[in-house]
Order: C-alpha cells, then sequence, then structure tokens
C-alpha cells in the first residue's frame, strides 16, 4: 500500500467523520445508494483475486528449486499461523479489557432506505474460489499444462489490471461513505481509544513475533542471530517508509547478504520467495484488528471452531496469494465475509485499519525473512551438499 493511498484513505476518514455529524438525516439516502454499489463492486472482485493470485501463485512454482522451496514454502506456513495464532490469542486476552464489556455508541441516527440498490453479486463464493485456485494451480503444474498454466497467469494479469485501475481508486470513497454512515449511526467516535489500544497491541505483538523468530532461529541453525538482526535494521527501516515489501526486497536481500554466517546461494533464493509467501507480521495485524471489530460490532469474540478455521485459511491466504496490490488485506477480505461473517461496515473498518498500521507490517515482514533465511540455511546451506541444495 503506497503512501498516496495512505493520504487519501486518512482524508476520506477525516471526511466521512465529519460529513456524518454535519449531513442532513435526507442526504444519507444518497450516499447509501453510492456506499451498497462501491460495495458490491468490492465483493464482486474479492473471489477473482482469491482464485487468480493463489492459483498462478502455484503454477509459478512449477520448475523451480524443488525440496528447498517446498521446506521454504511450509516454514513460511507454519511461521504465519503461529504468528497468526499468538495474534488471535493476544487479542482474546486483551482487547475485551480494553473495550471494558462496553461497546455502547454515541447517539446517532436512524439512517433513511437508499434511493435504490444494485445488486452485483461475485461470480462465485471465497471458498469455493479457493478449492477451485487449488486445483486448477496444480494441474497446471503438470508438464503437458501449458495452456492452462498460460491461461492462468493472464487471467492474473487481468485481475491486476483490475485491482490498480478499479478496486484501488474505489476504496477511499468506499471508506468515505462507510465512515460516514458509521460517523451518523454514533459508531466510531466512542471506540478511539479501542482503535488506539487495538495499534499499540498490533505493533508490540509484531516485536515480539521478530524475536520469537530470531530466537528460534537462532537456535535450530546454532548460530547467534544478531548478526542477521543487526543486519535487516536498514531493512525495516525501508519498510516503515514505504510500506511496501516488495520495494523493500532489494534492502533486504543486500543486507542479508552482508552475514558472512548464511550461504549467499540460500540468500539469493529465499529473501526473493520469502518476500513474497511469508507475511507473518501481516496476518498479525489483520488477526488483531478483526477480533477487536468483531468486540466492536457484535459485542463479542467469535468462538473458538470460527477461530481455528480463520486462523489456517488467513495463514493460506497471506502465503498465497501474492504479488497483490495494496497488501494482504484486500485477498484477506474474502475470509473475513465468509468466516467471520463481516458485511459492510466491518470490512471498511479493516481497510482502514490496515492501512493505519501498514508500515510496521511491511517492515516487519521483510526483517522477519532474515530469521527464515537462517532457518533454511540450516538444512540447505554450505556445509551440505550441492545436489541437496538443487534436488
Amino acid at each position: 500500500m503506497n503512501f498516496r493511498l495512505l493520504i487519501w484513505i486518512i482524508m476520506a476518514i477525516v471526511a466521512g467523520l465529519a460529513g456524518g455529524q454535519l449531513l442532513p438525516v435526507e442526504a444519507f439516502s444518497a450516499t447509501e445508494s453510492v456506499r451498497l454499489i462501491l460495495s458490491g463492486l468490492l465483493q464482486f472482485f474479492i473471489p477473482l483475486i482469491v482464485l487468480a493470485f493463489i492459483a498462478a501463485g502455484i503454477a509459478e512454482l512449477r520448475g523451480k528449486i524443488g525440496r528447498m522451496l517446498s521446506f521454504s514454502t511450509l516454514l513460511a506456513y507454519v511461521d504465519t499461523v503461529i504468528g497468526i495464532g499468538l495474534g488471535v490469542l493476544a487479542a482474546v486476552l486483551i482487547i475485551p479489557r480494553i473495550v471494558n464489556g462496553d461497546t455502547s455508541a454515541q447517539a446517532g441516527v436512524k439512517l433513511p432506505d437508499p434511493f435504490f440498490e444494485l445488486d452485483i453479486e461475485p461470480p462465485l463464493a471465497v471458498i469455493s474460489a479457493l478449492i477451485l485456485a487449488f486445483i486448477l494451480g496444480i494441474g497446471s503444474a503438470w508438464e503437458k499444462s501449458q495452456t492452462l498454466r498460460k491461461l492462468l497467469l493472464e487471467f492474473r494479469d487481468i485481475v491486476l489490471w483490475a485491482i490498480q485501475k478499479i478496486v484501488m481508486p474505489i476504496i477511499p470513497f468506499f471508506i468515505f461513505f462507510t465512515f460516514l454512515k458509521l460517523s451518523a449511526e454514533g459508531k466510531i467516535i466512542s471506540n478511539i481509544p479501542i482503535f488506539a489500544g487495538m495499534f499499540v497491541l498490533i505493533v508490540l505483538l509484531q516485536w515480539l513475533w521478530l524475536a520469537a523468530e530470531y530466537a528460534v532461529a537462532g537456535i535450530v541453525s546454532r548460530t547467534s542471530p544478531l548478526p542477521m538482526m543487526r543486519a535487516m535494521v536498514p531493512a525495516y527501516l525501508t519498510g516503515m517508509g514505504t510500506m511496501s515489501s516488495a520495494v523493500t526486497m532489494p534492502v533486504a536481500l543486500r543486507q542479508a547478504k552482508t552475514v558472512k554466517s548464511v550461504d549467499q546461494s540460500v540468500t539469493d533464493f529465499t529473501i526473493p520467495l520469502f518476500n513474497t509467501v511469508h507475511q507473518a507480521c501481516a496476518g498479525i495485524g489483520i488477526a488483531i484488528a478483526a477480533m477487536t471489530v468483531s468486540v466492536i460490532t457484535t459485542g463479542e469474540l467469535p468462538d473458538l471452531a470460527t477461530i481455528f478455521v480463520f486462523i489456517l485459511l488467513l495463514a493460506v491466504i497471506e502465503v498465497g496469494a501474492v504479488g497483490i496490490p495494496g497488501g494482504s488485506i484486500l485477498a484477506s477480505l474474502g475470509v473475513l465475509q465468509s468466516i467471520l461473517g463481516f458485511g459492510d461496515p466491518e470490512i471498511g473498518l479493516m481497510l482502514t485499519l490496515f492501512a493505519i498500521q501498514d508500515s510496521f507490517a511491511a517492515a516487519g515482514n521483510v526483517t522477519g525473512d532474515g530469521a527464515l533465511t537462517m532457518i533454511v540455511n540450516r538444512f540447505f546451506g554450505t556445509k551440505n551438499s550441492e545436489e541437496e541444495i538443487n534436488a
């Protein structure tokens, strides 16, 4: 998510909060009509994003390094699952205390019905899109599936164009109309202290998870993690400034190569790979924000079974849906809708909350790549045979 988009989102929030208090009630028939249209457009693209990027991501894995690729991808998934689980656990224990059992809103107004509603149905359900993505992606990995693989890559390019030209431009407007509605209904101002506490919790958990990643990397690799930690500080700061893991990747690669205890051939492979499939800190931010929004909007946390499924599927999205502009939040919207039952107001809040902490998520993602690289190096580094690296 780039800095310019963040500025537009902040402007949309401020304008929405002010407009919700100033506009006459009658005006909301028009604003709600526009909000519902924008919501329909976003929901239309959500399953297409999941299908296009996960299927193409799997298709692109064909022909790359075998065992090291499998090990690294599995490592990224396990790391992301545990990180998201830690975020959910912290949110379950702390967020209700911040809310303190009081989810009442300030006095608001009852909004009139919209002038009209234009139903825009998504082409398929999110879970169906996820299953279909795995089937098509794995099928395209067959040697004789050149046509299918080419179609998946071209389909991803089409969806990527749609994201850049349609989805990203309408997000600030969707947030504006969502905050307009929430402000008028009195559901925002009273919850600002809760959102502030959530933001602090996200950042602290991301730092804690980075410390845990490097501690485990030191134990597994049997080397001190401090050289890699020091080397990745410029990458962290770059991620903070750019709010983009992809833009920060060259800096992370350069810095990781300065660590003498890690084989550079491993670094050349893992840093670009983890830059796309390792999004643990982003997952932590999404998980904590989702639990917070759930408590604020429903007054309670999801049940244990729902949380368990949410953690596993969110990790799949974070690892599988690579290269999506605007951050992993776009791909995760489908899980938030289908598993947690989030509607338009909740989705608007999630887009906003993720954008605010996105710089910390991007910085944490790329910094954690160094720790995972140390672990991969333990099993595929120079002390192992060349055949094992290229198997």
